[in-house]
Formats: structure tokens, sequence, C-alpha cells
């Protein structure tokens, strides 16, 4: 088949993607990506490691995440944060990636897209176009056994937590939607949860069943394939020179990152992740904004690949993002989660919930003593060990990119 995928957002929204984009070129597809980075990095690297085609469908970010992410850090409002996001990292990029959801269903038998990527829904429907939907949480798609947000309320109050989710976000994070659905002569959306966030052709939640089950009430067109990510020696990413010396040279590191965050106020997190890191009295490596930089106890990068550095590791400090939280399950070791804004604080709910994580840390209120007092707790915990080593056996039995190819392919055929 020709696949065209549209994805939009930082590492964490774009890579998922360029790993499934691999393996469908690999399974024999022509596969074309079409990507908006909100930091405007440049993915051709991965796109002809892999065989597939990219094009960057909008790139005129001036400053990166910088500007938004002062305001995004002193809410912890989810709802308000997306807001921000789309409006200040969505709708300036609508019409470029409008085009190029036209382009994808123009050339393509089907289209895979992000969830939040209401230019592919528009497109895909005024082309008959069969549209995949890749949600990166779970909390995308309601559901009655959990509310969208807070404890559960049982199944009525739950729905209602969901619904009103849904109209505020068509209210407020996708109001240009409704003006380009009326401009091509398309009804506006009823249910942004419904008809973007799920697919009625096919619709994958890339997460892992071992963080988070299927829900009894979902269709049979809603699936958890696993979450999506390159094997290890398969990611473009090298190990940086030195790196293993370092690891080999004494006891296992912590690895500390916030993954795309760490560009935003890199000299206050370089700072707290040093004193954590003296006050613990640990070695770690410190995934910074810097160049590789190494004392006696920690080294510094500006990037590693995790899958082949996280199983070294003693424990990973991390912002509870959706792969990072992944990868360092998978990896069997237990996390300290410092959340900084959107379904972060979820991820580290979830990895307290199933043993591997202690009690989720905030961006606006954490301190390097706190810090390091959560980091001697994990490393100290036998059970969190433990249960952490048997979830990773679990992972690295599942492959989420060959599952969710065979589910492509079961829908539509080769």
């Amino acid at each position: 088949m020709k696949i065209g995928i549209q994805t939009w957002g930082s590492d964490g929204d774009i890579l998922p993607f360029m790993a499934l984009a691999h393996g469908l070129q690999a399974a024999g597809h022509r596969v074309t990506v079409a990507y908006t980075s909100v930091d405007n990095k440049d993915y051709a690297g991965y796109a002809a490691a892999g065989g597939f085609a990219a094009v960057r469908a909008y790139d005129g970010f001036p400053n990166g995440l910088d500007p938004v992410l002062v305001d995004i850090v002193r809410t912890n409002d989810p709802m308000k944060q997306f807001v921000l996001v789309m409006q200040r990292y969505f709708d300036p990029a609508l019409d470029a990636m409008y085009a190029a959801s036209q382009a994808l269903c123009a050339d393509n038998d089907i289209v895979i897209g992000h969830m939040v990527c209401h230019t592919l829904l528009t497109a895909a429907e005024k082309a008959g176009c069969p549209r995949v939907s890749i949600a990166l949480a779970p909390l995308a798609v309601s559901t009655r056994e959990i509310p969208l947000f807070g404890p559960s309320l049982g199944g009525f109050l739950n729905s209602l937590t969901w619904k009103l989710g849904d109209y505020v976000g068509r209210k407020k994070m996708f109001s240009r939607a409704e003006v380009l659905r009326q401009r091509e002569g398309l009804p506006p959306l009823a249910s942004m949860q419904e008809q973007l966030y799920v697919s009625k052709d096919l619709t994958l939640i890339a997460c892992t069943p071992a963080l988070s089950p299927r829900r009894g009430d979902w269709g049979s067109h809603i699936h958890i394939c696993g979450d999506l990510h390159y094997p290890p020696g398969a990611h473009p990413i090298p190990m940086p020179p030195g790196l293993q010396d370092f690891i080999d040279a004494g006891a296992p590191p912590l690895y500390m990152t916030f993954g795309s965050l760490t560009q935003f106020q890199g000299e206050s997190f370089e700072a707290l992740m040093s004193e954590a890191v003296e006050l613990a009295g640990c070695r770690a490596v410190i995934q910074s904004g810097g160049t590789v930089a190494v004392s006696s106890h920690v080294f510094r990068c500006m990037q590693a690949p995790h899958a082949q550095v996280f199983s070294q590791c003693a424990a990973i400090v991390h912002h509870g993002g959706a792969g990072t939280s992944h990868s360092a399950l998978r990896s069997g070791r237990p996390s300290i989660v410092v959340e900084h804004a959107f379904d972060q604080q979820f991820w580290g709910d979830e990895l307290r919930r199933v043993g591997a994580a202690g009690k989720v840390l905030h961006r606006n209120t954490v301190t390097a003593r706190q810090l390091a007092q959560a980091i001697c707790t994990v490393l100290q915990s036998e059970p969190m060990r433990r249960r952490a080593a048997e979830l990773g056996m679990q992972m690295q039995n599942e492959d989420g990119v060959t599952r969710a190819i065979d589910l492509i392919e079961q829908r539509f055929g080769r």
C-alpha cells in the first residue's frame, strides 16, 4: 500500500510515527511522512535511515518552544496548557499542514495521523480516503470506566467528565478546525473524541497494556497496540563517545532527562539535577543542552539512545513524557517523575500505580533536596526494583510497531 502519515509536536509526538514509518516501509509499503516540529527540528536523518520519504510541512516557529513554555509551567491545568500550545503552535501552521494533508490524501491509499491533526481528518473526508487515528495516551478515548480527570465517580459521572472535556476542547482548542471545515463545505464536528481522536476505520492507542489496559466499553475499531519505538540498535541517535566507559567505570548511574523540555530553563534544570545528585551521593548521566562533559561521578551529554543506556542504569529521573515513561519501564528500571505539563502527571501516576515509581514531583515546587530524597527512596526500594523488572520483561515481549502494522494490514490489506 501507499501510506501517508502526518504528525505534529515535539520528539515525543514525532519519533513514534517515524518508528512506525520505518516498520511499514520495511514491511513492503511505500510511506511518506509529513511532520511539523514545534521546535523546528529536522527529522530527515530518520527518513534516510528508514528508507521512507519525509516532508517538513511547516518550520516557521521563530523561537521554538521557549515562549509558550514560560506560560505553560505557570499553570497546572492541562486544558489551559493544551489551549496555549494549540493557539501558538498549531494554528499558525494550519494552512501549511492542511496543504500537506491534502497531498497525502491525494497520493496514498490510506493515511495515518496523530490524533490532534484535524487537518488530516478534514482532508481525508474531502478525498474519501480511509484514516487511521493514533493516540499516544489512552486519555484521548472516552470510557465510562474512568473519568477524564480526578478519582472515579461511577459510570454516569465519569462519562460527564469526558463530555465536558470534549465541549471545552471544541470551543477552546479546535475553533480553527471548525472554520476550516466550514470553508471546505463540511459539517461541524459533533465530538472531537468520537470523530477526531477516534477513527471508525481504525484507532490505535500507542501505549503498553502493562500501564493502561483496554477498556471494556471501547468499540472493536479501537486497539491498544503497544508503544511505537525503535528497537535497540535501530535508533539513529548514536552512543556519545565515552558514555559506555563512564557506565562501566562504577556502580550503575541514574539517567536524568526532561526530554524536549531540557532546552527550557536549561541552567535551572542543570542546577536542580546536579545538586540532587550530590545530595543523593550517586553517579548520574545528565542529559542537558550542553556538550559532552565528564567528572568523576557525572557524565553530561545532549542526547543518548535510551534503549541502549537505560537498562544499564539504576533508575531513571524524567518528566513523565509518554515515550520516556515507556522506555524507562521497558528497561526494567524504576522511575522518579518530575512532571511539567500535559499528560505527564497521568504517566507518573500510572507508573506509581503499577509499583514502578514513587510519588510524582512537580516542576513548580520541586527542590534539589526533595528530588534527592525521592532518588534515595527509589534506589533503596527492593519491591520497586523488582516490580519494574517484572514489567520490563513483559514489555520486552511486546512489539508495538509490528502489532500496529498487523492491525493496519488486517483492516486494509496489503
